[in-house]
């Protein structure tokens, strides 16, 4: 069985992720999630990503992160191009956060256009330096360019965790759910964002993002 589920109908390309366990940001799953988001763009599809109950993702492989060596930086390279490919997605870009949200996952947030999530005892952080990693270039690109600066030092440095109410107010979040709502409702959302106009759509999203796909472009040395 597929970690990563895809279907497309109606305008629609809905994303699931679910390994079973911690949803880790493999570079096996980064790849499958970079082919579903292309095949999304090639059928000119809205884009639901969501997660399973009680987890969105925990983040890169830890495994691989703390074993280091030639797995782990292509893993994160595969995660700078999600990050590109995020960024420069042609049409409406909405993410449902089933549960937790670590690191790398949380920065998947911080890319969306519009983020739900589940309201309950769950988590947003951006953990890595509580694990010992130091914040890549690109990372903090991101977190500088959308992050209210009240809570920039607490999240990128202090590696807070932050409950879902606290995530909305760091700029995680748009909007909180029951659990048992969460996924309607973003159907609900993504169906509204589809029907705005395709190209001024597009357009406009990459007005947007450019000073910040410019930034990590320059580091990326692409």
């Amino acid at each position: 069985m597929s970690a990563l589920s895809l279907s497309i109908a109606g305008g629609i390309a809905e994303i699931g992720l679910d390994d079973g366990k911690a949803n880790a940001l493999s570079q096996s799953m980064i790849e499958a999630l970079l082919d579903a988001l292309d095949q999304a763009a090639r059928a000119d599809a809205a884009v639901l990503l969501y997660g399973r109950p009680g987890i969105f993702s925990g983040g890169y492989d830890r495994k691989l992160i703390d074993a280091g060596g030639p797995a782990r930086d292509a893993m994160r390279e595969a995660g700078d191009r999600l990050t590109v490919a995020m960024l420069e997605f042609p049409a409406p870009l909405v993410i449902a956060s089933t549960g937790h949200a670590m690191a790398k996952a949380a920065f998947l947030l911080l890319l969306a256009d519009y983020r739900l999530g589940s309201a309950g005892p769950f988590k947003v952080s951006l953990n890595e330096v509580a694990i010992g990693m130091t914040m890549p270039d690109v990372a903090m690109h991101l977190a500088r360019e959308r992050i209210p600066t009240a809570w920039l030092s607490r999240c990128a440095l202090q590696a807070e965790l932050l409950d879902p109410a606290q995530a909305m107010d760091a700029g995680f979040l748009d909007e909180l759910c029951p659990p048992d709502q969460l996924l309607e409702r973003a159907r609900s959302k993504v169906k509204a964002l589809a029907t705005l106009d395709r190209q001024a759509y597009r357009e406009t999203r990459r007005l947007l993002n450019a000073p910040l796909r410019e930034a990590i472009g320059q580091s990326l040395g692409y």
